[in-house]
């Protein structure tokens, strides 16, 4: 089972108002950009409770270091907005959301999941909708086929598409960004969570989230979902080699059996993709290295156009860049000139080195104190880790497509600092939930 126990929730004095929370979480991952009216009654009703609660309990569960941290990113993105209203920046007004206004609203729903119990929820959350969009994404495949009758599939907003081809099929739902993050915590969770303790979500919904989750891996045609997939055993071993040699000894049965199953279970997976489907797993590697032929891939070529007129743009701003908002010749969107593929390299054009080197600071500090986080061997610290591979994988199709431009994939971020946060503020109290 899941575990999931609301009535242990601890939020706003242990009541249903957690309930919101979770919901508006859920939508994130499961309908991400989509259904935004709901979402904002939903944000407005969870920031009501938590500053209600702050109010009655007068304090807020914040560490002064996330505070900061908040703050000063935030400030970051307020001066690059105004240097980009100084340069004319077409877009410099519209994404002070992202750079200033939603950082602020995460700082308040940062500290209102500042206990334990409400991170453990929170992870529950993530595999519910981890397996709620692997099922919805089997039965659009299933009705696109023939294989589901209209009257069993439910049409949500979520930009459906796909495409049959021969030994291939690619499709596209916005919740396949969310799989970025989930499939990766999954492979993680497997890997580093003892059997010997309670966690949030048992080895057997893991797995099902697994099974599902690759699957869906290879059936959407996705390059970086596919290298997120394969680099994240690696991630996980890395941020495992920072736990305790006791636990790494005694969690070694553990690690050795997930790496041999899942790889048993990939191959399953891969010949029941090839007898149902037809999937060629040589022409999804074909697939996959096209993306970085320059010759043959019509996207690829147009990220190395917009790459050089990037970079073109930099060595005009060099140090500060020409402000948030900004764009460059190259245009790959009328409507938003100033968006590109390329975040990163975006970043660096619109900031400038020190405004690049200060946002990568602001990701390293997160990584710099989760790390204590798993040095200390508590029960966070097993709790953290997939996260954090999680984050590490986003943070790498990032590279290649902007989620972090819109809100609902800032949670990538600011989960990870939720965990600091519940740390820094009740050490002692994480000390006796090991013992669980």
């Amino acid at each position: 089972m899941l575990n999931c126990n609301f009535t242990s929730c601890s939020f706003a004095k242990r009541t249903l108002f957690a309930l919101p929370g979770y919901i508006l979480f859920f939508m994130m991952l499961f309908v991400p950009t989509v259904y935004q009216p709901i979402k904002a009654v939903l944000l407005a009703l969870v920031l009501t409770v938590i500053c209600l609660s702050a109010l009655i309990k007068k304090k807020i569960s914040l560490h002064p270091l996330i505070l900061l941290w908040i703050l000063f990113i935030t400030s970051v993105g307020l001066f690059f907005i105004l240097r980009g209203l100084i340069y004319g920046a077409p877009g410099a007004l519209r994404v002070g959301t992202v750079y200033v206004l939603w950082p602020l609203v995460y700082m308040i729903l940062v500290a209102g999941i500042s206990n334990i119990t409400m991170l453990e929820n929170i992870i529950r959350v993530l595999t519910i909708a981890a397996i709620a969009i692997c099922i919805y994404s089997f039965s659009y495949i299933f009705y696109a086929i023939g294989w589901l009758p209209s009257y069993l599939y439910i049409p949500i907003n979520l930009g459906q598409a796909i495409g049959f081809y021969s030994g291939y099929i690619e499709y596209n739902l916005y919740n396949i960004s969310s799989l970025i993050f989930l499939v990766p915590f999954f492979i993680a969770a497997l890997i580093t969570w003892p059997k010997n303790i309670k966690m949030p979500v048992s080895r057997f919904w893991l797995w099902i989230g697994f099974l599902l989750g690759v699957s869906l891996v290879f059936l959407s045609g996705r390059r970086a979902l596919i290298l997120v997939t394969v680099l994240s055993p690696i991630i996980t071993l890395f941020f495992r080699f920072f736990s305790s040699h006791k636990i790494k000894l005694a969690n070694r049965k553990v690690v050795v059996k997930t790496f041999v199953t899942t790889f048993i279970l990939v191959l399953v997976i891969l010949f029941f993709l090839n007898y149902v489907y037809g999937i060629n797993i040589s022409v999804l590697v074909d697939i996959f290295f096209e993306g970085f032929d320059f010759q043959r891939s019509p996207s690829a070529l147009a990220r190395k156009t917009q790459f050089f007129a990037l970079l073109d743009g930099w060595s005009q701003h060099p140090l500060l860049g020409a402000g948030h908002g900004a764009g460059v010749a190259y245009k790959r969107s009328i409507e938003q000139p100033w968006a590109y593929e390329l975040f990163y390299i975006a970043l660096l054009y619109q900031t400038g080195i020190i405004g690049f080197i200060i946002y990568i600071s602001a990701v390293i500090w997160i990584f710099w104190y989760s790390i204590h986080i798993i040095k200390s061997n508590l029960f966070l610290s097993f709790l953290i880790i997939p996260v954090l591979v999680g984050m590490v994988c986003f943070l790498i199709a990032n590279a290649t497509n902007p989620y972090l431009g819109k809100y609902d994939y800032l949670w990538v971020i600011f989960l990870p600092a939720a965990f600091i946060n519940c740390w820094l503020l009740s050490p002692n109290d994480i000390k006796k939930q090991v013992s669980h």
